[in-house]
């Protein structure tokens, strides 16, 4: 009888999961979610169009086999979104509404993993506290971003991605290294 029960609640709370428009199952939003998610994808658009647009202004690779001629390109994008972007703060991309339901989702995430899944997972992410704008400092590696969270937050664009430090949720242009917005107060 008691393992009918486990099994009830346990139904329960699959049946608690929804499915996105992916088909992938996630938590159920909280209230004005959808809202918030579609001003976050309108703002990542309108960030896209600043990045195409910079893009466009730097001259191209002549060589892709030529790190220093990579290095200075990624170095000349980040240069024309920054100057696109002069007064970018935090929360221009991800608003107040939209970091609320990230930390609900990251927190959820880290929660539910054991004591020493935690311990590795903290000692894996950089220990630096981000800037809009910045460069993505490259002593700091590119920690592997949780499969998990990537299946519950909004999808990005090629371009984009997320990243988690010691304490924040970062959205990096791939193309420029730089840090687009963030949050923080994650865990």
């Amino acid at each position: 009888m008691a393992n009918l029960k486990l099994s009830l609640i346990g139904a329960a709370a699959l049946g608690g999961l929804i499915l996105s428009t992916d088909g992938i199952a996630q938590a159920p939003p909280a209230s004005g979610a959808s809202a918030a998610t579609a001003q976050f994808n309108e703002r990542i658009a309108a960030y896209v169009d600043v990045h195409k647009k910079a893009d466009g202004i730097v001259p191209s690779l002549k060589r892709t086999d030529d790190p220093k001629e990579i290095s200075s390109r990624e170095i000349a994008l980040g240069d024309a979104i920054r100057a696109a972007r002069a007064t970018a703060c935090p929360g221009d991309i991800m608003t107040p509404e939209i970091a609320r339901e990230f930390r609900r989702l990251i927190k959820a995430d880290y929660r539910g993993r054991s004591a020493r899944e935690r311990k590795v997972f903290l000692d894996e992410v950089p220990h630096f506290r981000p800037k809009v704008n910045q460069i993505y400092p490259s002593s700091w590696p590119l920690a592997t971003f949780p499969a998990t969270l990537l299946e519950v937050l909004p999808k990005l664009p090629d371009i984009l991605e997320y990243r988690l430090l010691s304490e924040a949720l970062i959205i990096r242009d791939v193309k420029a290294n730089i840090v687009v917005d963030f949050i923080l107060d994650v865990y």
